[in-house]
């Protein structure tokens, strides 16, 4: 293949089953023929469906991106317990209580809105600098922290009361655990639960439905059609309030200085302390800013510019 140019832009990929977000990053690297690509969210390999790639200048907004809601379809397995919270651990406790699907579907009203929750010992989150799948394959105690998480929306698509087995549709905010969630509906039936099947619907605005596998990625760059690919950098950003820079305000902007009242089109009355903004020159994106609430004079902050 002829050296692939201007590949810039979120890829909607479809993660495939047995490979690991790392994998998926690696392919496109080589597909693609650059090394600026990084994904926004981890899909455990067993899992599949949407992961959202960001390759070029769309690298610096892997944050923004990866604070989308999400949309999982999840398999609950009712009757035992894993090491790792899902079918691939060990199962380290089993109990013979049977769940009704009346039952089932009654307790997952009280998972929905604000939620504590405890993240799996298996799981990339950092505690005391160390990674907290480290602690579990050394055998190490570790006190994970609960985090705050949101539930937006838990359906019920199926229950199968021979096998003990139920799939769900769930809404949510960023750092849910689909593995959490099952664990902790299991405790609440009174008995155990970990997760089967998870496929990953949505990411903000990117649809499963417009997913490409790697394969097709591929075919289309062979095509020289690779462009087509790529959804621009503003996409799905929309939740962030805009903020256009006035034609004295471009310089300030262009440069990364502070924006005050005087060189932006808005009013910042319409802000919140700390609020994440998106900052443009006129129909460009140029980058992300922070509004900053100051006794002396508000003003908002380029945090990132592309």
């Amino acid at each position: 293949m002829e050296k692939v140019n201007h590949c810039q832009g979120y890829l909607n990929v479809y993660k495939e089953k047995g490979m690991t977000s790392h994998d998926v990053v690696i392919k496109a690297r080589k597909i693609l023929k650059t090394k600026k690509i990084g994904h926004t969210g981890t899909l455990d390999p067993d899992a599949q469906g949407v992961l959202i790639l960001c390759v070029g200048q769309a690298t610096k907004m892997v944050e923004y991106i990866t604070d989308h809601d999400k949309v999982y379809q999840v398999e609950v397995v009712l009757g035992f317990a894993t090491d790792t919270c899902d079918l691939s651990g060990t199962v380290i406790e089993q109990s013979q209580k049977r769940v009704d699907r009346d039952a089932f579907e009654h307790v997952l009203v009280s998972f929905t809105g604000d939620v504590r929750q405890t993240p799996p010992i298996y799981s990339a989150i950092r505690v005391n600098g160390k990674k907290l799948y480290h602690y579990a394959r050394n055998g190490e105690t570790v006190e994970i922290p609960e985090r705050d998480v949101h539930i937006g929306e838990i359906t019920l698509l199926e229950f199968c009361e021979d096998s003990q087995k139920a799939t769900i549709m769930v809404t949510c905010s960023k750092g849910t655990y689909m593995r959490s969630l099952c664990r902790d509906i299991g405790s609440a039936l009174g008995t155990l639960a970990c997760m089967g099947n998870l496929i990953r619907h949505r990411v903000g605005r990117f649809r499963i439905e417009d997913a490409l596998t790697l394969a097709e990625i591929e075919a289309s760059v062979i095509k020289g059609a690779q462009e087509q690919l790529f959804y621009p950098l503003a996409y799905s950003l929309e939740s962030y309030q805009c903020v256009r820079a006035t034609e004295q305000g471009r310089k300030f902007l262009l440069n990364g200085n502070k924006l005050f009242q005087w060189n932006i089109e808005a009013s910042m009355e319409n802000f919140y302390p700390g609020e994440t903004l998106r900052l443009y020159d006129g129909d460009q994106l140029i980058g992300m800013g922070r509004f900053v609430a100051h006794d002396e004079g508000n003003y908002i902050k380029p945090t990132k510019l592309l």
